[in-house]
């Protein structure tokens, strides 16, 4: 069985779903499950919204109401869980689990279910101390303070979990477990989210219950989200036990780790989600204690022998069959041309499906029987700004920060580059081909992965692209006379990968990405997979219909440059001398052949050369003539960075320090007071260079771009469409 995972859906079921299909495609793969670890974001019509614990300015219909209203099927059997930004007025209509549109499955507050064989398990929410012993007390239309802890784990689900006895191959949490960040490359982790170090070494990072469950259910796989990054564990359950291995996901965002796609033993297909006995025992069992005011459960009156409820269950599966009942629309939904009062949709109906299944379990309905939490006679807990989830203030400052940053990025792209790139906008694609960054990030990562050389190559060729009439793809297309074929480009490299990238884009959004766009996206796309930063850039790149070799000598930054000429030429494009400083730094990966740097060096016998450049460290001298001899082959090459070939960082600027510097156009950065102190303060701050690298990338990839009606959108890279 083939099973893909996401992190956090945020309502983005559309392009999920087609970045899936596209996995499929280009794997030839079928994907047989899709488990979703939280913040769904199951939003059916206006009134959803208000249930929806998000800032009002910041909430969005997204794309769920397609398949609640059957606009759209989902093309994957989706099992989701619940996070903590969720139309909890919807989840609450399916407490127990169910279908949430065709196709897809709502686990429940806490549930069980069987897939093929497998055992899935999961828990919603997160957890928060201060209401974890209490009940279910909220109720539909929320205030305030319900709209922040409807999503509160609750002692109550959590019990009736640690009673599952059988083994459960898969379980999804919300939040992480507590603690299981000792695990894993924790270190790592804290490089990129320095938040996180000190309630990781406080050892209060993720969910007290979450770690309660993963010690007694030692299940095979541990999938979580929440905090929007990446992070693998192993978990060993003692000396020779089973081992969990765990894995938190990002949420569906361009240029993030939002995806995992595994196998897994199984029974042969086809599969369906099935109840699970053992959990329905226990459903039945417990809900007689079920709590829904302020008070905890009373678990003293619950006798915890499972058989005869096993036996019970057993007895009206066999009657029935263990297949969900069938999906059922409650409220009406949301109509893009139509304008309705949200009072209008303001009804809380009882689901048919969880009416069925307590039918099914001979159980009463409670779920709208409880006192009103307002009148009742115990105290309702305070809400203080202590008690607001972190992550619901970290959500808010991450939206700020994103739209701060887009405007950082849109003032540079107005103010610095030419005045037809402020035409340029970040997802310019989002309707017309909303998976076409994913597609770019996947072919450069699949080639990066059988060739470390890609990044660099991918680099060099948007550097030689748009040093040369702008950035739009001219130096892509091939032909006698054309930038290709001139002999300063003749080694350039990365095409297949461009042009790998285009076949699939023309597959699933013919006519529609440029050639242009593919390119800046793939070299952005190559540094994150070399270790570098990750960022968004714009798109809207035109494909330029001219590519002459006469232009390219004239243009390009030669490697035994002089600093006022290499000033000059950056100058010419809208660079600035720091622009200069941290481009350069695209050295830190990628190979040079032996005659980039062969100034240096004066050959004083056959086959032996000395060194004449003051600049050069000797020792590093004597590797690079032992590499390239006098007379050595046109095809030998020389990483640029002698120490980390292959990794994006910031080590090629404390070569430069070191004196090994592989260009002259290198050592001058050094040498010249005009540089030297960039130099120095990025060789000792990585996080410095990334953040200038992400500035000055993007002002490298608006250069005298193509946008609008100029241009075309090119079939294929190579070829100009006429």
């Amino acid at each position: 069985m083939r099973i893909a995972v996401e992190g956090c859906m945020h309502g983005d079921l559309d392009n999920v779903y087609k970045t899936l299909q596209y996995m499929e495609q280009i794997n030839n793969y079928k994907i047989d499950l899709l488990l979703c670890c939280g913040d769904f974001q199951a939003v059916r019509n206006e009134a959803d919204m208000e249930s929806l614990n998000v800032p009002r300015k910041y909430r969005e219909m997204k794309s769920f109401w397609k398949y609640y209203s059957g606009q759209e099927i989902a093309p994957i059997p989706t099992i989701f869980i619940g996070g903590n930004h969720e139309a909890s007025n919807y989840l609450w209509e399916l407490y127990y689990g169910g279908w949430a549109a065709p196709n897809i499955y709502f686990l429940g507050f806490a549930g069980v279910v069987k897939f093929g064989g497998i055992r899935i398990g999961g828990l919603s929410g997160i957890y928060n101390a201060r209401h974890f012993h209490l009940g279910h007390f909220e109720r539909p239309p929320y205030n305030e303070s319900t709209i922040r802890s409807v999503y509160h784990v609750r002692e109550f689900d959590v019990y009736k979990l640690l009673q599952v006895e059988e083994p459960i191959d898969i379980f999804l949490s919300h939040d992480w477990p507590r603690g299981i960040t000792d695990f894993g490359n924790w270190k790592e982790l804290v490089r990129y989210k320095r938040h996180f170090e000190k309630e990781i070494q406080d050892g209060t990072l993720g969910s007290e219950a979450a770690s309660q469950l993963l010690e007694k259910l030692k299940p095979s796989y541990w999938f979580s989200a929440h905090l929007h990054c990446k992070f693998a564990a192993a978990v060993q359950h003692g000396e020779g036990g089973p081992v969990t291995k765990f894995l938190a996901l990002d949420k569906c965002l361009p240029g993030r780790r939002f995806l995992q796609v595994f196998e897994l033993e199984s029974e042969p297909g086809p599969y369906e989600i099935q109840y699970d006995e053992e959990w329905l025992a226990i459903t039945r069992k417990f809900n007689s204690v079920f709590p829904l005011t302020y008070k905890s459960a009373n678990f003293g009156d619950v006798q915890l022998d499972m058989q005869d409820s096993r036996q019970w269950v057993r007895s009206r599966l066999l009657g029935r069959g263990a297949k969900p009942f069938e999906f059922a629309r409650t409220v009406p939904c949301y109509n893009p041309s139509q304008s309705v009062s949200i009072d209008s949709l303001s009804e809380n109906p009882r689901n048919p499906q969880t009416e069925s299944f307590l039918l099914l379990l001979e159980l009463p309905n409670l779920l709208d029987n409880a006192q009103n939490p307002a009148s009742s006679s115990h105290r309702a807990p305070d809400i203080d700004s202590e008690e607001i989830p972190i992550d619901d203030i970290d959500d808010i400052e991450e939206l700020t920060e994103a739209k701060l940053y887009s405007l950082l990025i849109f003032l540079i792209v107005v103010l610095v580059a030419s005045p037809s790139s402020a035409d340029l906008s970040f997802n310019f694609y989002a309707a017309s081909c909303p998976t076409a960054e994913f597609m770019v990030r996947n072919t450069v990562r699949s080639a990066t992965s059988v060739d470390p050389t890609i990044p660099g190559k991918l680099l060099r060729l948007v550097l030689h692209d748009c040093f040369v009439n702008g950035c739009d793809a001219s130096v892509l297309i091939q032909g006698n006379g054309t930038e290709r074929s001139d002999p300063a480009n003749t080694s350039l490299g990365g095409f297949s990968v461009i042009d790998s990238a285009k076949r699939v884009l023309e597959i699933f959004c013919p006519g529609t990405v440029s050639c242009a766009d593919i390119l800046a996206l793939a070299a952005r796309d190559a540094v994150e997979a070399a270790g570098g930063p990750a960022f968004q850039i714009p798109t809207g790149r035109r494909d330029g219909t001219i590519s002459r070799a006469a232009n390219v000598r004239s243009n390009i930054v030669d490697t035994s440059f002089t600093m006022n000429e290499m000033i000059k030429a950056f100058s010419s494009k809208g660079l600035s001398l720091h622009d200069l400083v941290v481009l350069s730094g695209a050295h830190t990966i990628g190979s040079a052949h032996c005659s980039a740097f062969s100034e240096r060096f004066k050959e004083i016998s056959k086959g032996k050369r000395t060194l004449i450049d003051a600049s050069l460290d000797k020792s590093y001298a004597d590797e690079l003539m032992q590499k390239c001899p006098a007379g050595a082959s046109s095809s030998v090459t020389v990483n640029n960075d002698p120490a980390t070939s292959f990794v994006f960082d910031n080590q090629y600027y404390q070569n430069l320090i070191a004196h090994k510097g592989l260009f002259k156009s290198d050592s001058v950065l050094l040498t010249d007071e005009r540089t030297r102190k960039t130099v120095e303060a990025f060789a000792n701050d990585q996080d410095s260079f990334f953040q200038s690298w992400g500035q000055s990338f993007l002002k490298l990839t608006s250069i005298q771009v193509k946008t609008g009606e100029e241009g075309e959108i090119r079939q294929t890279c190579s070829l100009t469409n006429g």
